[in-house]
């Protein structure tokens, strides 16, 4: 009988142990802790990422230089170092220089990989922050829509509108810090500051000369050349989650 007993004894231990055990195991495997005890601890970059920012630069190559001013929007993931993203951009063009009268409207919609190639942690940069110089580079398709000046403007040359790929290079600095204690979202916010180069195939000049309503067509005078390019500065903010 006291055999038994002990029997019953150790048979309940050992459910109670397995249950216990499973339990603490698939917690931890299934919900990652970005609680962070030492703030110079190592970092850890892993995450779903969104991104929104603004950018500005030239566009050349057009009938006449070409400032542009928008804004874009990313979301992606960051695999460490390695981060692959889709990205919007609307750009506002308006005449380079004093004058904003505005030209036309571009929107581009690009894959984007994101590599940091040097890091400098917590220990030279300051407590859960990391500073990134990074290269980028990726492909997309890039519209551009041109307006006709109102019939109380000067007329002026106004291009075809155009749909062309092209392909992105650009490089930069991040700075991303890392919440201590993240509660909900995120767990890490970075500013992002880069330059950014796109290329497409060049396209013959095509367009009129209008002035309101009223256009005709005219020979628009080309360079023999291989890509069109454009030039952005972009600056924004970064949320990984």
């Amino acid at each position: 009988m006291r055999n038994f007993r002990r029997f019953r004894i150790a048979r309940s231990l050992l459910v109670c142990l397995a249950f216990t055990g499973g339990g603490v195991a698939w917690a931890d495997d299934a919900t990652p802790d970005f609680y962070i005890e030492d703030p110079y601890a190592p970092h850890r970059t892993t995450g779903s990422e969104a991104r929104v920012g603004t950018a500005v630069g030239f566009l050349f190559h057009e009938p006449r230089e070409v400032f542009a001013v928008g804004g874009n929007a990313a979301i992606g993931f960051r695999f460490g170092r390695l981060a692959f993203e889709a990205e919007y951009t609307y750009l506002a063009f308006q005449v380079k220089g004093p004058d904003d009268t505005p030209l036309g409207a571009g929107q581009r919609l690009a894959a984007l990989a994101r590599l940091d190639v040097i890091r400098l942690g917590s220990r030279v940069v300051g407590q859960n922050s990391l500073l990134s110089i990074y290269v980028e580079g990726g492909a997309g398709i890039a519209w551009n829509h041109w307006y006709k000046p109102a019939y109380d403007e000067q007329s002026r040359i106004v291009p075809n509108d155009t749909r062309r790929p092209e392909g992105q290079l650009g490089f930069g600095i991040a700075i991303d810090h890392r919440l201590q204690e993240p509660v909900g979202f995120p767990h890490r916010v970075g500013w992002f500051l880069g330059w950014r180069v796109a290329m497409s195939p060049h396209q013959p000049m095509v367009g009129s000369i209008c002035r309101g309503t009223s256009c005709r067509p005219v020979e628009m005078m080309d360079e023999d050349r291989m890509l069109d390019r454009s030039m952005l500065f972009q600056s924004s903010l970064a949320f990984t989650f």
